[in-house]
């Protein structure tokens, strides 16, 4: 009898290790799971739509996923990052675990060029720009054939994209110590060369602004120049009784025109102050100043004039980079970006140098 209490005690001790073996084990993996879920599994608030099908979606470990809603299915492995939806076409950025580019379609998810590029941007209008081996920049289309060869300069920070068939491309230059800018078409051609100061979208009338050494132009869509003479700056005005305009600055003046150079307002000011001048000097409290009553600054495009309150019409042009009031009725205006100023009475006239 007591031979077999200890035989059966025996074996269950024995099943009884081997439960808390397997509960271990089944513990551990629990936790191994839990820990890996924690690390690596899927983070349920980061979700980026690419399209009404395809999401991209985020990690623990940083990392993402493009995933087809309607088949369930992913697309791609774990990569670094995805770009967000192209605003010309289908086909965006991707980034593999190697650092590598490549480009997918935003409507089913699918790889169509593999990752191969150290850097690359978005497709716009069917091309997408890729800096080649030399270190320049290119344009590939859809089935990965280069169409415009990687000959522009890559300058860092901005952006390669066609838009409206044209592409504005960038390089610093060390003459100038300043960007300039160049403008390709789709077809590889330069448009406009390298030298440019300025190139803007086309605006809502099919213009753009481009300026270079001699001032800012007014350019159509087919970048045939618009304006006969140039201007110190341009800028698109809003819809003018369903028309658009320019502002156009000329010698510090500022006027409204239509895209023909007809003036609508010869005189646009940007903004105005007040002056005020100090009445008392306290060493401890804040001094106080007065206002003045018959005169202001107004300003355009940053430089300064005197204006003439009691008739709304400008004393002096807006040559002056700054203007204050020096005493009750002196002005103090500065010339320039430098510390030269002259002295002015409340009529703008020069008093002293």
């Amino acid at each position: 009898m007591k031979a077999n209490i200890k035989k059966c005690l025996g074996v269950t001790w024995k099943v009884g290790l081997g439960l808390i073996g397997v509960a271990a084990l089944v513990v551990g993996i629990l936790i191994v799971k839990v820990w890996h879920e924690e690390t690596y599994g899927r983070c349920e608030w980061e979700e980026e739509s690419l399209s009404s099908k395809v999401v991209v979606e985020g990690f623990n470990d940083e990392r993402v996923r493009v995933r087809n809603k309607e088949t369930g299915r992913y697309t791609t492995p774990k990569l670094k990052w995805v770009s967000g939806i192209p605003e010309r076409d289908s086909l965006t950025v991707f980034c593999d675990m190697a650092g590598r580019r490549g480009f997918l379609n935003i409507n089913d998810g699918e790889v169509v060029i593999p990752a191969q590029y150290d850097r690359a941007w978005q497709f716009s209008e069917g091309l997408g720009a890729v800096v080649g081996k030399n270190g320049k920049v290119g344009f590939i289309d859809r089935d990965n054939r280069l169409v415009i060869g990687c000959e522009i300069p890559y300058e860092p920070g901005f952006d390669y994209v066609f838009k409206d068939g044209s592409c504005t491309v960038v390089r610093w230059d060390k003459d100038s110590e300043d960007y300039v800018f160049a403008v390709y078409g789709k077809d590889g051609r330069l448009i406009l060369p390298w030298g440019l100061k300025r190139v803007t979208d086309l605006n809502e009338d099919g213009y753009r602004i481009i300026g270079d050494e001699e001032g800012e132009w007014l350019y159509d869509r087919e970048f045939r120049r618009v304006s006969a003479e140039s201007s110190e700056r341009l800028s698109f005005a809003a819809g003018m009784d369903g028309a658009g305009g320019v502002y156009r600055t000329r010698n510090n003046i500022k006027q409204l025109v239509d895209y023909s150079g007809n003036v609508i307002e010869p005189f646009v000011i940007d903004r105005t102050r007040p002056l005020k001048y100090m009445v008392k000097y306290n060493d401890e409290d804040a001094d106080d100043y007065e206002l003045v009553s018959d005169i202001a600054v107004y300003v355009v495009n940053s430089w300064e004039g005197l204006l003439d309150l009691r008739t709304g019409k400008p004393l002096t042009p807006p040559n002056y980079w700054s203007v204050d009031m020096a005493s009750k009725d002196l002005v103090s205006a500065r010339l320039g970006y430098g510390n030269e100023s002259v002295l002015l009475d409340k009529r703008g006239r020069v008093v002293n140098r």
